[in-house]
């Protein structure tokens, strides 16, 4: 009798146990998965910028961009996009666009501003869609160059990075990382202006 009312008690303790497992455990995944958002890939995307004098009045403008996998989860990459886009020399404007010196111009007037970004000059974009998929490994680091030739009349330059998440993408919400810096063609040390 006394057997059989221990055996119970260790069963009603056991059943005890494995709910209160299950429910940390459930919790846990919650964290970690659901709002951790550990199943969505992260990346942290670096620039590095230099460039050398071609003949012609050209020079030649190379972009390295380091891709780093921060995530625990794979990252896949299939489409990028960079755009090279003319700060200086200030371009003149036409008639029928929008452009970054009467956006500067209209600045001086105002102390509200309606857009984030003036609209440079673009030079130059290159939208890249991968035959064979970026495949990032967690805490992998992948590094794509990029080259551009660029008159020697530009002084500085914005240079924007993009690359679209596979994982978060859907129909044309597209989603993805992107990064942009200031280079400076005058600077002798060659180093991106942040």
């Amino acid at each position: 009798m006394k057997f059989k009312k221990t055996k119970e008690i260790a069963e009603t303790i056991q059943a005890i146990v494995s709910i209160i497992a299950i429910i940390v455990g459930g919790v846990w995944t919650y964290k970690l998965f659901i709002k951790g958002r550990e199943h969505y890939p992260h990346a942290n995307i670096e620039q590095k910028v230099s460039h050398i004098s071609l003949p012609n009045d050209t020079n030649l403008l190379r972009v390295e961009i380091g891709l780093t996998n921060t995530g625990t989860s794979r990252l896949i990459l299939k489409k990028s996009l960079i755009r090279i886009q003319q700060i200086l020399p200030l371009p003149p404007c036409t008639q029928h666009n929008i452009c970054a010196v009467n956006q500067i111009n209209s600045l001086i007037e105002e102390t509200e501003r309606k857009e984030d970004r003036f609209s440079w000059h673009l030079l130059y974009e290159r939208s890249k869609t991968y035959e064979k998929q970026l495949d990032i490994e967690p805490s992998e680091k992948d590094v794509l160059d990029f080259e551009f030739v660029i008159p020697s009349n530009v002084e500085v330059v914005r240079i924007y990075s993009y690359f679209r998440n596979e994982k978060k993408t859907t129909g044309k919400d597209e989603v993805g990382w992107k990064l942009s810096t200031y280079y400076d063609f005058r600077k002798t040390d060659n180093e991106e202006v942040k």
